[in-house]
């Protein structure tokens, strides 16, 4: 976990500093390849020894689609959950859960970062990127 404050450029609003868990993906051991933290073996040497890293948890959408989830509250059957394929920066496509709303029509590529890895979770969950930048 990493301690983290950032400031909104646009409201100039700083957060309190909060614990987040760290994104982490797998390197191969013999060629330094990065890949999704779900692959087995190297997709680029085939070798099977892989550690885990950290990263940076910011990515870019490649696709998404809405499709219906079971709800935590049992009083309501489905609801609508945002399910996409984010390119990392280092490079792996993931599977991710978005929380909130995506833009319509997005004018660019859409940028996301890392919230949370629930336990229980089969992905982690992403949020559309806010422009703020970090604080000293």
């Amino acid at each position: 976990m990493f301690e983290q404050q950032v400031q909104c450029t646009s409201t100039g609003a700083r957060s309190v500093p909060t614990l987040r868990r760290a994104l982490m993906i797998l390197r191969c051991e013999a060629c330094a390849t990065l890949l999704a933290p779900e692959d087995t073996v190297c997709t680029s040497c085939g070798r099977d020894e892989l550690e885990r890293v950290r990263a940076a948890g910011t990515g870019t959408v490649v696709s998404w689609t809405v499709v219906d989830c079971s709800s935590a509250d049992l009083r309501l059957a489905l609801v609508p959950c945002t399910l996409a394929i984010v390119e990392l920066d280092e490079g792996p496509w993931i599977y991710t859960w978005i929380e909130g709303e995506l833009p319509v029509h997005p004018d660019r590529s859409m940028r996301v970062e890392f919230l949370q890895a629930e336990s229980g979770e089969r992905f982690p969950v992403f949020a559309v990127q806010q422009v703020c930048q970090e604080v000293s």
